[in-house]
């Protein structure tokens, strides 16, 4: 939970505070952006720098605070057959406000980005698509496709009806030779692994850890009105990983 400040020109800062997430009446975890920060949002590792750590982050124009979730435990990579291969299915209700950039991610246990390999699920951003509020993007990331790559991303997008008003479940297909996306048991998202597979551009061959958060502002949040962060709310009704007998 929690703990930095993200890239992309973010707004908000990541915290373990049950401000940023809980658990709701429901039973669902809510990831809450709330705005302003105090030192007691610092990291505990920050705890003995907390001053200074606090004036550094606001002077980059951070003021939200939010909450990045994820399963990079010890436990959830016992749990998972020593391969990544399976069933992903993460059921959520999404928020779709200006200034939002709400995700469901993963990233390879081992190394660092993008070399790592990361799997977007589920990406909606408040910066591009408040016009047209259905729409989802799901991609993938690796060494040779990436942001800073000439060779461009690989990505997709599709429309989801009610995709702002009622929970959905995003899915991952993972198989040595594919990773497929949808949402809702409909396919919007294919990557095939390359005839020349290589580590840079198929990273996708090691355990990956799932990362939930909301981001606020930045280059994909968009701007943002602070009094817009209570409707900010994304909500996950479960995690779920199914796969073969090892």
């Amino acid at each position: 939970m929690g703990g930095s400040v993200w890239g992309n020109a973010e707004k908000q800062y990541y915290t373990a505070q049950a401000k940023n997430s809980f658990i709701d009446a429901n039973g669902q975890l809510v990831i809450q952006p709330v705005v302003g920060i105090t030192a007691d949002d610092m990291a505990k590792g920050d705890s003995a720098n907390q001053p200074d750590v606090l004036s550094a982050i606001q002077a980059r124009g951070v003021s939200v605070t939010s909450a990045r979730m994820h399963t990079n435990t010890p436990s959830y990579f016992a749990a998972l057959n020593s391969t990544p291969y399976g069933f992903y299915e993460i059921r959520a209700k999404v928020p779709c406000v200006a200034g939002a950039w709400p995700a469901i991610w993963m990233m390879g246990r081992a190394g660092v980005w993008p070399a790592r390999g990361e799997i977007d699920i589920m990406e909606w951003f408040g910066g591009q698509f408040t016009a047209q509020p259905n729409q989802v993007q799901s991609g993938v990331h690796s060494t040779t496709n990436h942001w800073g790559t000439s060779a461009g991303l690989l990505y997709a997008k599709a429309n989801v009806a009610n995709m702002c008003t009622e929970f959905h479940k995003f899915q991952l297909h993972w198989s040595a030779n594919e990773i497929l996306m949808g949402v809702d048991g409909t396919p919007t998202f294919s990557f095939k692994r390359p005839a020349n597979a290589t580590s840079d551009n198929w990273p996708f061959s090691q355990p990956a850890f799932v990362l939930l958060n909301v981001a606020v502002g930045g280059n994909l949040g968009g701007v943002f009105n602070a009094g817009d962060l209570p409707n900010m709310t994304m909500k996950v009704d479960y995690v779920k990983v199914w796969q073969p007998p090892s």
